[in-house]
């Protein structure tokens, strides 16, 4: 009997539209259930899919009694689901979004800060923003680990631009997750609009971080530290 070795799996293909997938925001039903929330589910080809929308008011329409409405990001969503589990997206859609569930694993990676392979844009400026600023200087300048701050914006293929806010702190525990806690309170305190991505200066890729160290003014620079 002969022989033939298994073919090696296909690499999904990433279409550049992956991305502002990845960045997008949806709604869901989710009921209470004996294993906590779950989402509402249907099927799909046989495969079982979670449902989503973008459309509040269709949502609405479809809620079986029981759901409540819920918003999350679509990488979260899809963190969330059993492993054998798609995603459709506006079902009632003339092209409904369909995300097997081979292509989970593809689209969480492509909602990364800064996911390999994509093309990727950060302003070689610093972004003027009083409110936010005149909201986070004083938390930041009450952290005697944060070194610097820096404000900037920048985008992944052809999702949303974003506010960039990247913050360098002494290697103290805690400090990474104190810097970023306190612009996100400061975002909520002035109810930012612009979508925000907050990182580690050491979590920035080589390239981009060069750019932002190179032509980005820092926002607020530790007094010890101004030359």
């Amino acid at each position: 009997m002969s022989q033939h070795a298994e073919p090696d799996p296909q690499p999904i293909e990433v279409s550049p539209l992956i991305y502002r997938l990845a960045d997008s925001i949806v709604l869901i039903g989710v009921r209470t259930g004996d294993r906590g929330p779950e989402p509402l589910y249907t099927d799909v080809s046989g495969t079982l899919c979670a449902v989503a929308y973008t459309d509040p008011e269709e949502i609405r329409r479809d809620l079986p009694e029981g759901y409540r409405l819920f918003q999350i990001t679509v990488p979260e969503l899809l963190a969330q689901l059993p492993p054998a589990a798609g995603l459709i997206i506006d079902p009632r859609a003339a092209s409904p979004i369909h995300v097997a569930a081979e292509e989970r694993a593809v689209v969480i990676a492509a909602g990364l800060p800064f996911p390999a392979g994509a093309y990727i844009k950060v302003k070689a400026s610093a972004d003027p923003q009083p409110r936010l600023l005149a909201a986070a200087l004083p938390r930041i300048e009450a952290m005697a680990a944060v070194r610097r701050l820096y404000v900037t914006r920048y985008r992944v293929a052809d999702a949303r631009e974003k506010i960039l806010v990247v913050y360098e702190v002494d290697g103290v525990p805690g400090a990474d997750t104190a810097a970023a806690d306190a612009v996100i309170a400061a975002a909520a305190d002035i109810a930012l609009a612009d979508p925000m991505q907050i990182v580690a200066l050491g979590d920035v890729p080589e390239d981009l971080r060069a750019v932002v160290l190179a032509d980005v003014e820092p926002a607020y620079v530790r007094p010890d530290l101004r030359g």
